[in-house]
């Protein structure tokens, strides 16, 4: 009768390390392929939709916050101005992704 061949730690690990390393490339090559996405979509997005997205969806504190900082022109008020321009954009982004067009 032969004993049965035990395998050992270190090579267990090895092993499981490998499977890891595959699982974890997988996810990798799918996180990069819903970045460069995400990246297409935002270059995507237009100034004329920019606009409409600010026209359309700002709520009024948003537009008298922008028309206040774009009156003033202080480093502050250039802030304001882009976080808000940015939300806009994000918007438009998330929608596209999510399929909305």
């Amino acid at each position: 009768m032969s004993t049965p061949t035990l395998v050992s730690g270190c090579r267990m690990q090895r092993t499981a390390d490998w499977l890891f390393d595959v699982r974890q490339a997988a996810q990798d090559e799918l996180d990069l392929i819903a970045y460069e996405r995400r990246e297409a979509v935002e270059r995507a997005v237009t100034f004329a939709e920019l606009l409409e997205e600010c026209a359309e969806r700002f709520t009024e504190p948003q537009m008298e916050v922008f028309m206040k900082a774009l009156a003033r022109g202080s480093n502050e008020d250039v802030h304001a101005i882009y976080c808000l321009l940015d939300q806009a954009k994000e918007t438009i982004v998330k929608r596209r992704l999510a399929g909305g067009a």
